[in-house]
């Protein structure tokens, strides 16, 4: 059976969704007012995979902006699956997009922060493009994935 996902920015009219995610990802996610506040800034991006009215996968982070002219920066705060999709290409899915929509919105990188010990997280980011900065030393690994979103 092949799997219909829809992937996209959530807003304001999507809240019903990120509520739900308190009862799918885990306890304490979610605060409904926060929610409301976060989602009204466009500044503030929750991307998603959706099936069947739920989310399934998604990331979510800040727009930076930035003094120069080469575009604003996206961080991404956090990446999650739901466990029974993971390893079915839904994190790269999720990256792959938002790589897509930051150069159709003139944003040049985004970029997110996870451990060295955190094999499966690094692998997915190295296969979605990521270049690994790391000073060696300590356990945090960066990675920044340009886009050529110029504005």
């Amino acid at each position: 059976m092949i799997q219909k996902y829809d992937f996209k920015k959530l807003n304001l009219s999507d809240l019903d969704l990120v509520l739900q995610m308190e009862k799918d990802f885990r306890s304490g996610f979610v605060v409904e007012e926060n929610v409301r506040q976060f989602l009204l800034s466009p500044n503030n991006w929750i991307f998603a995979c959706i099936q069947d009215k739920r989310v399934i996968g998604f990331a979510y982070g800040y727009e930076l902006n930035r003094l120069d002219s080469k575009g604003n920066m996206l961080y991404i705060h956090e990446v999650g699956v739901l466990p029974e999709y993971q390893r079915q290409g839904i994190g790269l899915q999720i990256l792959t997009n938002i790589k897509n929509l930051c150069k159709l919105t003139g944003i040049c990188r985004f970029f997110l922060f996870t451990q060295k010990h955190n094999i499966a997280a690094c692998s997915l980011y190295e296969k979605a493009g990521g270049e690994k900065t790391s000073d060696g030393r300590h356990n945090d690994v960066t990675y920044f994935f340009n886009t050529s979103g110029k504005r």
